[in-house]
């Protein structure tokens, strides 16, 4: 199964909405170059509020066919209700977090639903897939590309990205698993933080995104070679009580182990929690909120 457009789409570009299922509609770019080759997916807006990726999906969606070889297609806004909401992290339809979820089940929740549709009907047939993210409403982070761990093509479309940080993840349910166990090559791209987007930001993705092309022969090569940096992994402090988080530390930071990140203040009463750094590295991201919960994200620090 793969994803399709009306016969009337043209040879070059189209766009328009696919609909993942009766009632969801979400906006689509198909741009063709002048000879076939390698077809690339990327997507954005898994998490509606992000909006330095969204941003970069639809200037990708604008650019120019010169010297485009193969087939980009870019989904720009999965989690359309999100956004039109404005709701950092899940899909109002079910309270989920799609990027949890991968590869979805068909019979599942809308969530569940969405990220089927995406890795059974969006993914097939392409030759590698990109997901742009960025800090959300209430994450501050430098700018990063994450790549399944083991996967050799994945992490050569990550470092070909040029981002300050590349970093290898062992994690499951996430859109790039869900393409590597098809045997694609997956990336994700962030770039931007708290919900806010800029010039800076935006271009970094949509230049990532374009040095990923030229990697995959999609573009012209951009030519003085990508130095290959170092391969991080990240370490990522949770809260172990609810309260008032304050938080002590910046990206682009770096701290040792056991130096304090930030402290936890009990709602009622003068309890504190004080939160210390697990292991020594950069801060690559934190959160700015002050409410917290069990369980959630603080500061994620980058190791090697």
């Amino acid at each position: 199964m793969s994803l399709t457009v009306p016969a009337s789409a043209g040879k070059d570009r189209w766009s328009g909405f696919v609909e993942p299922e009766p009632g969801l509609s979400i906006p689509c770019t198909i741009l063709r170059g002048r000879s076939p080759g390698p077809k690339l997916l990327v997507t954005a807006g898994v998490h509606g509020a992000e909006y330095s990726s969204i941003e970069a999906a639809r200037r990708l969606t604008r650019m120019s066919l010169d010297g485009l070889v193969g087939e980009l297609t870019v989904l720009p806004i999965l989690n359309i209700d999100a956004f039109w909401q404005h709701r950092p992290y899940f899909n109002p339809r079910d309270g989920k977090n799609i990027n949890r979820v991968f590869p979805g089940k068909a019979d599942g929740s809308p969530s569940e639903r969405l990220a089927a549709w995406v890795a059974g009907t969006a993914m097939p047939g392409m030759s590698a897939y990109i997901d742009l993210h960025c800090g959300d409403i209430i994450e501050a982070l430098l700018p990063f590309a994450i790549f399944p761990d083991g996967h050799d093509r994945s992490r050569d479309l990550a470092i070909a990205a040029a981002f300050p940080y590349v970093m290898r993840s062992t994690a499951q349910g996430h859109s790039y698993r869900a393409a590597v166990n098809q045997g694609i090559p997956g990336v994700l791209l962030e770039s931007g933080s708290c919900g806010l987007w800029t010039d800076e930001s935006v271009t970094l993705i949509e230049t990532g995104v374009k040095r990923i092309m030229g990697k995959l022969g999609m573009l012209p090569d951009p030519g003085g070679g990508t130095p290959r940096p170092p391969i991080y992994t990240m370490k990522t402090a949770t809260a172990p009580v609810a309260g008032y988080w304050h938080c002590a530390v910046s990206p682009g930071a770096r701290v040792e182990r056991g130096a304090p990140l930030g402290v936890i203040y009990d709602l009622a009463g003068p309890g504190e929690h004080r939160i210390t750094a697990e292991v020594s590295g950069p801060v690559i991201y934190h959160v700015t909120s002050l409410a917290i919960s069990v369980g959630e994200p603080l500061v994620g620090v980058a190791i090697e």
